[in-house]
């Protein structure tokens, strides 16, 4: 079994956080035979301005990227720029975090991160594996991701697995495993900001459920926890009964439609999520 890793988002708290990722994924899938080959796609920022998560100017070090040990990096600066005109376009409907466009800042540069990602996974390490494995390195993992395990639940291609809870009216989108045609659903979906604007504001669980409805990929639960890390390195306290999906153990055909799974994301979460 040959599978791509994907690291993607920032290089933040990878010292507290690397320990899980050994243990709960390299360590045991590459016990179990799975062949894993890393990139890690990174955005190279200095500081970190998140004031609903408590990071007010916290320093980061991008040498942390390097303990990720990954087969090849692909680390850009964070650049305003790289997202001016997916902003612009997110821009045209109201803030759905209600930050001055923090948390949707941090989300293109996020996006970004993945769609660099998947150009240099067909380019630098071509088209030798089967399924994906998009993992934030800030995420303090605390179940094993037993990827053999996962793929025996793929009984159709264009699946793909992600956490079921923290939804919040849409699909988790902090990691997810994929077989290839899915990926590019979950990795490209930077493509689609502008035409997702056009109708509703970029909310980052509503935005991946679009984007897999539109792939009309089959989505399934992946049962693994984590808990985000913040730069300070503040471990957050994740409600995992919160926000719970109802995925199905064995991926099966997503077609919610935006306009549903916006509405609740809208009425009953909005400004509280952290990105």
């Amino acid at each position: 079994m040959r599978v791509a890793l994907i690291y993607f988002g920032l290089a933040r708290s990878v010292l507290l956080t690397f320990d899980s990722i050994q243990a709960q994924v390299l360590a045991p899938n590459a016990a179990a035979g799975v062949t894993l080959r890393s990139l890690a796609s990174l955005d190279l920022a200095t500081e970190v301005y998140n004031p609903r998560a408590g990071e007010i100017g916290c320093v980061l070090d991008p040498a942390e990227a390097l303990l990720l040990g990954a087969d090849a990096y692909a680390m850009v600066r964070h650049d305003e720029a790289t997202i001016a005109a997916a902003l612009a376009a997110a821009q045209r409907q109201p803030d759905p975090y209600g930050n001055d466009w923090i948390s949707v800042r941090n989300l293109l540069h996020q996006l970004a991160s993945l769609r660099r990602a998947w150009t240099l996974l067909e380019s630098l390490l071509g088209r030798e594996f089967d399924h994906v494995l998009f993992l934030r390195p800030d995420l303090l993992y605390l179940d094993t991701i037993d990827l053999p395990a996962l793929a025996t639940r793929f009984a159709a291609s264009n699946s793909i697995c992600v956490p079921p809870w923290h939804g919040w009216g849409g699909l988790n989108d902090r990691f997810a495993f994929a077989d290839m045609a899915a990926a590019r659903h979950y990795a490209c979906r930077f493509d689609l900001v502008a035409e997702y604007c056009a109708r509703w504001p970029l909310h980052a669980e509503g935005f991946l459920a679009h984007a897999l409805a539109r792939g009309e990929c089959r989505v399934g639960a992946l049962p693994v926890r984590a808990r985000r890390v913040r730069a300070h390195g503040a471990v957050v306290a994740e409600a995992f009964d919160a926000a719970v999906t109802p995925l199905p153990q064995r991926p099966m055909p997503f077609r919610t439609s935006t306009a549903e799974i916006w509405q609740p994301a809208l009425t009953g979460f909005g400004p509280q999520i952290a990105v």
